[in-house]
C-alpha cells in the first residue's frame, strides 16, 4: 500500500460523494472531479476511485495543488483511492493591478501600456483583440513573467508574478517546438524537466495528443513531417499537458488557412468545454474573438489600454457566420473604426 500526501484533517473526514473513475478516459477524470466538487459545499470531501496511475500520482494531485484543496491519495493493489476536500477559491484567478509598461528608446521613453487593471475568473475564456502595436501580447508576457512591469503589479493564483511559472504555459504563433524531438517526445519535455517517471509521462503525452485530435500514427513523427495546423495542435498538447492554472495564448492560429484556423477554433472551443481552463487569447480577427470568448477585450494604443469589453452571451459551438456572432462582430469592429483604430490592422472576420 502507498499513501501520498496525507493531511491529518482528512484522515478523520467521511467522504460525502464517492465517484468510480475507472471507466473514464484521461484526462476526463479530472472533468469528472472538478463538476463533482462544484456540487459540493465548503469543506465536503470527495472520494475518487481510480485505476489510471497518471491520474492519480499526477493529474489529480495538481488539479488539488493548483487550487489549493487538501487532499490524500492511497492505492491497493493497482487501484487508488483519492480523497479531495473542497476549499473554495476566495481570490480570481488573475488580477492585473495598475500595470503600466515602458521602453527606452533613442527616441525617448516609449509607453506600451498605460494603467492596464483587468480580473479574470477561474474558468474564463477572455480574448483580447486590437490593432499591431496595441501591447496586447505585452500584456501577455507581462502575465506570463516572461517582461516586468514598469509600475503596478500582476497575481495569479493568489501570488504576485515575479517571473515565468509553471501555473501559466504560453502558446505562440509559431508553435515553438523541438526539431530534434519526436511530437511525443515535444509534448513530454515539460514533464520530463519535473522528473515525472518515463511510463507516466508517456501515457500523459498520449492522452493529451488525442485530446487535441492528433492519432497514434503521428506520436512518433518528426516535426518537420507536419502541417502547420498539426504543429500548433502538438504546441497545444505541451501546454495543456503541464495542467497550468492559467493558458495563454499568443495569436497561434494567425499564420494558418482559413481551413485549418476554424477547425482548431472548433477543437478549442471543446478543449475549454471539457476543461473550463482558465484562458487568455490574443488576436487580431474580431470574429475569432467573439467565436472563441465568453468575453472580449478591445485595446486601443499609443499608449495601449483597455478601451472597452463585451460580454459574449452565445451558446456554444459558435461557428463563423452565425447571426449572433456576425452581430457581435460588427458591433465591435464598427467601435474600432470609431476609435480611429487602422481597420486593416484589425480584421473584421477570420478570413
Amino acid at each position: 500500500m502507498k499513501t501520498v500526501n496525507t493531511p491529518k484533517k482528512l484522515d478523520s473526514l467521511k467522504p460525502e460523494k464517492v465517484i468510480d473513475l475507472r471507466q473514464a478516459i484521461c484526462p476526463h477524470p479530472l472533468n469528472v472531479i472538478r463538476d463533482t466538487l462544484r456540487d459540493l459545499q465548503e469543506n465536503d470531501v470527495l472520494l475518487a476511485v481510480s485505476d489510471h496511475e497518471p491520474t492519480a500520482l499526477e493529474n489529480a494531485p495538481r488539479f488539488c495543488e493548483r487550487r489549493g484543496y487538501p487532499f490524500r491519495t492511497v492505492e491497493q493493489e493497482g487501484v487508488w483511492n483519492i480523497f479531495i476536500q473542497k476549499v473554495e477559491e476566495r481570490d480570481a484567478r488573475l488580477k492585473v493591478e495598475n500595470v503600466s509598461k515602458s521602453f527606452h528608446s533613442g527616441d525617448g521613453k516609449v509607453s506600451v501600456l498605460n494603467d492596464i487593471n483587468l480580473t479574470i475568473r477561474d474558468g474564463e475564456f477572455v480574448t483580447i483583440v486590437g490593432s499591431s502595436g496595441c501591447g496586447k501580447s505585452t500584456l501577455l508576457n507581462l502575465i506570463a513573467g516572461l517582461e516586468k512591469p514598469t509600475s503596478g503589479q500582476i497575481f495569479a493564483n493568489g501570488k504576485r508574478v515575479e517571473g515565468p511559472g509553471s501555473d501559466r504555459v504560453v502558446v505562440f504563433q509559431e508553435g515553438a517546438l523541438f526539431p530534434w524531438l519526436t511530437v511525443r517526445e515535444n509534448v513530454e519535455f515539460g514533464l520530463k524537466l519535473r522528473k515525472v517517471a518515463p511510463k507516466i509521462r508517456r501515457e500523459m503525452a498520449q492522452d493529451y495528443l488525442k485530446l487535441v485530435g492528433l492519432t497514434e500514427n503521428f506520436h512518433d513523427a518528426s516535426v518537420h513531417q507536419l502541417s502547420g495546423g498539426m504543429k500548433q495542435r502538438v504546441a497545444l498538447a505541451r501546454a495543456l499537458v503541464m495542467e497550468p492554472a492559467i493558458l495563454l495564448m499568443d495569436e497561434p492560429f494567425a499564420a494558418l488557412d482559413i481551413q485549418t484556423r476554424e477547425s482548431l477554433q472548433d477543437e478549442l472551443q471543446r478543449i475549454w468545454v471539457e476543461s473550463h481552463k482558465t484562458i487568455i487569447f490574443v488576436t487580431h480577427h474580431v470574429e475569432e474573438a467573439v467565436i472563441l470568448g465568453d468575453r472580449v477585450l478591445v485595446f486601443a494604443k499609443n499608449p495601449g489600454r483597455i478601451k472597452s469589453e463585451h460580454e459574449i452571451d452565445i451558446e456554444r459551438p459558435r461557428q463563423p457566420g452565425h447571426p449572433e456572432v456576425f452581430l457581435y462582430t460588427k458591433w465591435i469592429t464598427d467601435e474600432i473604426r470609431e476609435n480611429g483604430e487602422a481597420v486593416n490592422d484589425v480584421q473584421e472576420a477570420a478570413g
